[in-house]
């Protein structure tokens, strides 16, 4: 009876943990920083870091966007070296975003299926 209890609040747990991987998609840092705070130690843990992963994921489109302008302006004064640098900028804050919304994901399913002792992150 009490192991049936243990393993029924880890499968909680998990799913808690990955529904705070899994918000990037619904309600990206809202729900990671509720969890976070009223969540037990393994399931908290797993939402400061999707927390990080979700900041980083909605940071990168700002600067993406102000980089993209920033290679816009430069482009109209002909000044290549800037605009291949703003190139440059654009790429590698794309391929961030992509990278840690995949790394949302991947997570979120790694934890989902994991076994308990595999849960700790």
């Amino acid at each position: 009876m009490n192991q049936q209890i243990t393993q029924n609040n880890t499968q909680s747990e998990r799913i808690l943990a990955s529904i705070s991987y899994f918000s990037i998609f619904f309600a990206p840092i809202i729900v990671p920083i509720i969890i976070w705070i009223f969540a037990d130690k393994p399931t908290s843990t797993h939402a400061a870091k999707s927390l990080i992963y979700h900041i980083i994921t909605y940071i990168g489109p700002i600067f993406l966007i102000i980089s993209i302008a920033m290679g816009g302006v430069v482009i109209d004064s002909q000044n290549t070296t800037v605009s291949v640098i703003a190139l440059a900028l654009v790429i590698l804050l794309f391929t961030i975003t992509i990278w840690y919304t995949l790394k949302n994901i991947y997570r979120g399913i790694k934890v989902l299926i994991s076994d308990s002792s595999l849960y700790n992150p």
